[in-house]
Formats: structure tokens, sequence, C-alpha cells
């Protein structure tokens, strides 16, 4: 009983966090809710004994996953540089030469206790840095390098962490014990989450495949994932958990991408819903629980002998100011080494400064903090725990009041943001009486509809956004593919739809391509080794249905890719000269498949069911054709970028809405039930809301 009136204390001081936080949002919400906990301690006496190994596997688990799944694989590796440098080489400098200035200057803290403060005061907390930034413009790179390297250095840091706490409780710290602990937890770590992130996606792919795509199964399966992880990473292997939930995360999130969710996009929606709610309150209570517990580490901090409390603050500040030191001259030096290398963008203090700021400390680290044992191997108490925490907590509410009050004279540019949910009718189609039996089943009424917007998709076509358009119209017809597949009514229905043989004649007339250009010196044998390679691929998914088993396959899909690179760096051949190399040969043997298609179709202009059918078929394969020219064509900025999201996303709504319009019609003609009808506007509703979410929130 009292573990749930807890549970209720705390899930209420979040929601009031949150309504004081809207009043005043020029404050970190992260404040009042260390302030909440404060309260609740003072005033109502609340006390929590937390254990090391829930409270990990409780917060950190999911809070890690979450972040790993989240993050963007496009920024992440074209900032792979900086952001890996950040996260390991920044974390492990910061541990080493942090720890040996906090141990000068507070000798009473043993060399292992000061490296694991300094280890577990290096991770950055992105969303701290994101709420500040709903106020102040910070540079877009900054951003996505802060949040990429969280990503990593969450885990490279605890593993710091961890491996100092238990030299720490051990009693001693052999450099080479540490060194193979250390390579051990984090190798083996890894594997345990490639293995079983690949595992769950597998069960998640087989699931859906025997019809089990029910949503709230999904989201519970999606929700316990980084638990099972990080459980069966740290009891069973005793390796790094922290690692193995964010590969896990990652490998989960990069299977999940491969996938086209035409059957059900409610199950994407409502998983990063419910992600998100679940980790906004693990967030809140994280930092309700360090107000709780901050009065009795005072009062120990103050009835302790070897120092005083104002003394204990001062060295919190210290501490801090000794991290962003490491942190700030770290990006200065980045930037020194760019210029260097490339000549643009001069080196500047108020960037490295920006930078230094933006290293701001929260729910990871009071996370792990509040996971120091109370006492070490010989049962005596841990060397100065309670300063050790007490310290962590002032660089942490530091860091955060620094960074609010600084960063806006740092960047002089505000910004504001539009926190606006669009509100999308579910509402019903309109009985009748008297209705006439359907005409259309459900799943057909679907594809006329798919079909209808992308005819309308083709009618908004222009030069501007010709690869966007290709792109939406081949994506709704492998949705129609994936449909028809569904219809699992006679064998010879499917048999129609089969495209096997227009395959085969486009990927041969590719290879004659291919070898012309091999002949006319336009590539390399390099080049044409691998896309020699990659024609053999698919023609291997000819006739297999693929869809399902991917994730089974990551493991030879990354090797393949290690070859490649080595096998570039290797040759004499320079990346850029490679990569332009290999998007010509993409270009002209997708024209060569074209031509032979449209030759081949030349065949079937008659008006029977079968050559609509292969007609149809060739053309949805042009169209993929087609997608690949004009993807090989478009510039890759970050401006392009941004412009192709947004046509991406108001191609996407006029097409849905297209698609809606013709429900609707097929509803007042008769030819689809009033249940179906529903149930594919349903459908269309929350295609729309993943859309308006994101690429990367669905």
């Amino acid at each position: 009983m009292v573990i749930l009136e807890l549970v209720v204390i705390l899930i209420v001081s979040v929601t009031i966090s949150n309504i004081i936080s809207h009043f005043v949002p020029e404050v970190p919400i992260s404040l009042f809710q260390i302030g909440i906990g404060l309260g609740l301690s003072l005033v109502l006496g609340v006390h929590v004994d937390i254990d090391t190994h829930w409270f990990m596997l409780l917060f950190v688990a999911p809070l890690l996953y979450n972040d790993a799944w989240r993050f963007p694989k496009r920024e992440l590796w074209e900032l792979r540089g900086p952001i890996l440098g950040n996260a390991i080489l920044l974390v492990l400098l910061t541990t080493l030469v942090g720890g040996y200035f906090i141990h000068l200057l507070m000798p009473q803290l043993p060399n292992s206790v000061a490296l694991a403060l300094a280890a577990v005061v290096s991770p950055t907390d992105p969303v701290a840095v994101q709420a500040i930034a709903k106020r102040v413009k910070l540079p877009d790179n900054v951003l996505h390098i802060v949040a990429g390297e969280s990503l990593i250095n969450d885990a490279s840091g605890l593993v710091s962490f961890n491996t100092a706490i238990k030299a720490t409780v051990m009693g001693t710290f052999l450099i080479g014990q540490a060194i193979t602990n250390f390579f051990w937890m984090t190798l083996m770590g890894l594997l345990v989450g490639l293995v079983l992130g690949s595992v769950i996606s597998w069960l998640r792919d087989t699931f859906d495949r025997v019809g089990l795509n029910d949503v709230v199964f999904h989201t519970v399966m999606t929700l316990l994932s980084p638990f099972l992880i990080y459980w069966t990473a740290e009891a069973v292997f005793h390796a790094s958990g922290v690692i193995a939930v964010v590969a896990g995360g990652v490998l989960t999130k990069i299977l999940s991408d491969q996938h086209i969710d035409a059957r059900n996009p409610e199950i994407s929606v409502t998983a990063v819903r419910t992600w998100e709610i679940f980790v906004y309150l693990l967030n809140g209570i994280i930092f309700v629980l360090l107000g709780i517990g901050l009065p009795p580490i005072v009062g120990a901090v103050f009835k302790n002998a070897q120092i005083r409390t104002d003394e204990a603050i001062f060295y919190g500040f210290v501490v801090w100011f000794i991290v962003f030191a490491i942190r700030t001259l770290w990006a200065y030096g980045n930037q020194v080494v760019l210029y260097l290398k490339n000549r643009e963008n001069k080196p500047t203090v108020m960037m490295a400064i920006t930078s230094g700021l933006t290293g701001v400390r929260g729910a990871v680290t009071m996370a792990a903090v509040m996971t120091v044992p109370l006492v070490i191997k010989d049962g005596s108490p841990f060397p100065q725990r309670d300063l050790f925490i007490f310290i962590a907590a002032v660089v942490v509410i530091v860091s955060l009041l620094v960074a609010t009050v600084m960063l806006p004279f740092v960047t002089k540019v505000r910004t504001s943001h539009d926190f606006t949910q669009p509100e999308i009718s579910d509402a019903e189609l309109p009985a009748t009486t008297g209705e006439k039996k359907a005409e259309l089943s459900e799943a057909r009424a679907r594809i006329f509809a798919i079909q209808v917007g992308i005819q309308t998709l083709r009618e908004q076509q222009n030069d501007t956004n010709r690869a966007i358009i290709y792109e939406l119209i081949a994506r709704k017809q492998a949705t129609i593919t994936q449909i028809r597949r569904q219809l699992i009514g006679d064998d010879h229905e499917l048999s129609q739809f089969d495209d096997s043989e227009l395959r085969r004649i486009g990927l041969d007339a590719q290879r004659d391509r291919l070898q012309q250009l091999l002949v006319a010196e336009e590539i390399s044998p390099l080049t044409f080794s691998i896309q020699s390679r990659r024609l053999e691929r698919l023609e291997k998914l000819i006739g297999a249905d693929k869809r399902y088993d991917r994730s089974a396959h990551w493991v030879r899909i990354l090797t393949r890719r290690a070859v490649r690179s080595v096998r570039i760096w290797l040759s004499d051949e320079t990346s850029k000269k490679f990569k332009a190399e290999s998007s010509l040969a993409v270009r002209e043997t997708a024209k060569a498949a074209i031509k032979a298609l449209s030759d081949h179709m030349e065949k079937y202009s008659g008006d029977t069911v079968s050559h609509r059918i292969e007609r149809q078929n060739a053309f949805d394969l042009i169209v993929a054709y087609r997608y690949q020219i004009e993807h090989e064509k478009h510039p890759d900025t970050p401006e392009q970028r941004e412009l192709d999201d947004k046509q991406r996303m108001e191609l996407e709504l006029i097409a849905l809405n297209a698609q809606r319009e013709t429900i609707q019609n097929l509803y007042e003609q008769g030819r689809i039930t009033r249940q179906a009808g529903i149930n594919i506007r349903q459908f269309i509703n929350y295609a729309e809301t993943a859309a308006l979410a994101g690429k990367n929130e669905a």
C-alpha cells in the first residue's frame, strides 16, 4: 500500500511541475520537480530508499532505449565524427582529467571515487537542452551533436562510472583489470543488445505475419524490450546493460524503418505517444526523487566534520566549471581542426562556449548517482557517499541554471515554437437505411482509394517535386502490393499480380547496361563489382516475400557494408569518385530497365484483364526505377532536406484527403459497407497523424 501511495504522489508531483512550468516557461521544469521533491521531504516527511539494481532497470534502461529509438539516423551518420569524439573521447578525457583535478580539489575522495564522480557528470541531457532551445535559437549542428552524443555518452559515461564504482567497492583499482572489465562489459553488452534487438524485431514481424497485429500487444511488447535487454545483459552475462539497451534500441529502429507498415499505422503512432508519456513520467520522477533525497544528504554533509556545507557547495561549482572548461576547450579544438582541414568557418570562442553550455546534466546523471551503494565489500560505508551525491546534484542544478541564464546572452537570438497539435476528426460515416449489398470488400476499397491518391499525386507533379512524387507513389504502390498479398482468398488471384518476369527483364537490362559502362570505362571495376552484387541480391529477392524476415539478416547487411567500405578504402579511388560512379551506374541501369519494360509492354496492348494487370505491374516497376533516377539527381543538402520534408508532408496530406473523399463517395454509392468505411477512414486518420508526427517519430 505504501508503494502504491508513493507512486501516486510521484505522478501527481510530476503533473504539478508541468502546470507550474506552463506559467513559468523560462525556468527548466527539472528545477520545479526538484523543488517539489524538497517540499515532499521537508513538509510531508516523504522518504524513499533506493535500490541500485531496480533503479537502473526501471529508469536508466527505458530512458536510453527511448533516446536510441528516437534519434534520427541521418544526422547521427553525417555528424558521426564530432558525435563519436564527444561521446567517447571527451567522456574519457573528462573522466581522467576531471577525476585528477577533483582528487586534487578534494583529497578526501579516493582516486576511484573522484573518477566515478567525473564519469557520472560527463553525460549530457538532450531533454534539458531541447527545453532551453524552445526559447533560445541554437545552431542545428550543435543540437544534433548534443542529441547524438547523449545517445552514446550515456553508455560510455555510465560504463566508466560503474567500473570506478566497482573498483571502490572491491577496494582495489588495477588498471589492467579495469581495462579488461571495461572491454568485456562493452563488447558483450553490444553483442547482447544486437542479438536481442534482432530477436525482438523478428518476433514482432512474425506476430504481424500471422495476423497478431493488435495495437496494445505491440505497444506493450515495445515497452518491455528495454527491461528484457538490460536484465539479460546484467544478470545473465554480467555485461553492461546500458550498452546493450542502446545497441538494441538503435538496431530495432533501423530494422523497423526498413518495413512499410501498411497494415496498421496506428501501432507506430500509439507506441510513440505511449513512450512519450512513459519517458515524461520517468524523467520527472527522477528529479522529484532527487529533491526528496536532498535533505538527508544535505543534513549528512552538514554534520560531516571533515567539510563544511558552504565548502561542499563551492566544490560543486568548481566541479561543474572543470567539466565545462574541458568541454569548451574540446569544442574549440574541434573548430580549429575543422578549419585547418577545410579552411571554412573560423574558430570562435562564442561557439565553443555555446557548446560548453549545452553540456547540461540531467536525468541519466541523477539516475546513476542515486545507485551508489551504501557499503563496500568489507562492510564499511562507501567513502564520502553523501558528499558524492551532493556534489553531483549541485553540478546538475548549476548546469541547468547557467545554461538557462547564459545561453540567451551568448546566442543573442530567441525563437518561438508552435506547440498546437492538429485535431483530426474521427467522425463516423453517416448511417443510412436500406443499405445495399456492398460491391467492394474493405481491402479492395482501400486499394481503390490509394490508387486515387496516386493519381492525385501525379496531378501535383512538377519539376521541383518530381523526386518526392515518385517516392510517395512508390510507397503507396508497395502498400497496394502488401494489401493484395493479404487477399489470401485464392492463390490464382495472388498469382495474377506476380511481377517476377518483369523484374527479371529489368535486371537483365540493368546488367547489360552495367557491362557497357565498364567497357566504355565510365565506371571502374570496383564500382562494377559492387553494383553487380547489388543486382544479384535483388535477383535473389524475386518471388520471395522478404518483408518479414529482414531482421534476421542484419549481420549479413552490416558485414557487407563493412567489406564494401574496406574495399573502397584499400582501392586507389577516392570516396567522391566512387560515389559519382555509383550514382551514374544507378541512373543508367534504371534507364535501361525502363526502356526494356516499355518495349516489353508493347506486346500487352489489349484490353483483357491479364493485359491490364501486366501493364499495371510494369508501370509500378517503372515508377520505382524513375524514383531511383530522381533520387540520384536530387541535391542532398540540409536546406533541401528541410524543403523536401515540407513538400513530402503537404503532398501526403493532399493524397490522404483524396483517399478520404473517395471512401466517402464509395459509401454514398453503396459500394462499401458502413463499417468498412469507418475502418478505412480510421486507417487514413492514423496515417495522417503519422505524417504530421514526422518520419523520426513514426
